[in-house]
């Protein structure tokens, strides 16, 4: 089932991606344009996450709603130290602590929290989260990125959710143009 959770774990690759190339980066600008996009999608995610789905969480597992949010802060304060070594030594090593910390991070969502979620959430719930993901990243301007460095699969469970018909013949292209078109009603939904 395409939901709101395949795109959170679709936030997960992107982030992941953006870990390795600030890892194998260089002092200067594009590690400085580097930080900026990983702390703008991070935050935008951590912040969806715990205002609509942690909530949700803790209902279903308290325990691990709480480990959740504490790893949150975790990774708030890799991101500061990461902005804050951007142009110093020690950078590597904070890339580093980062992708371990959310590395750990995203396995429990993926293999615990998530799977217990889809059991407890009907689908018209998991159909309005993905539609309220999507329209938070068109207003934060970062959605048209993200569409772009999507896969395909990616692209058609957000085509599902917010009800694109005729998606499994489109192209990637065709997709990324409708779901751009699609967002934009989104906000007024």
């Amino acid at each position: 089932m395409s939901d709101v959770f395949t795109m959170l774990e679709q936030d997960h690759r992107t982030v992941e991606t953006l870990l390795e190339q600030l890892a194998e980066s260089e002092e200067g600008s594009e590690r400085e344009q580097l930080v900026a996009k990983l702390t703008a999608s991070l935050r935008l995610h951590m912040e969806f996450e715990e205002g609509e789905i942690y909530p949700r969480l803790a209902e279903v597992d308290g325990e691990m709603e709480q480990e959740a949010e504490v790893e949150h802060g975790l990774a708030r304060d890799g991101l500061s130290k990461l902005t804050e070594l951007a142009a110093a030594p020690g950078f590597g090593a904070a890339v580093e602590m980062l992708k371990a910390g959310i590395g750990h991070h995203v396995e429990e969502e993926e293999q615990e929290a998530f799977p217990a979620l889809r059991n407890s959430c009907d689908e018209d719930t998991v159909r309005q989260l993905g539609q309220e993901l999507m329209q938070r990243k068109a207003q934060a301007g970062t959605l048209a990125d993200e569409l772009e460095n999507a896969s395909k699969d990616a692209l058609l469970a957000m085509a599902e959710q917010v009800g694109i018909e005729g998606r499994s013949s489109m192209t990637k292209a065709e997709l990324i143009e409708q779901l751009t078109t699609a967002s934009g009603g989104l906000g007024t939904a």
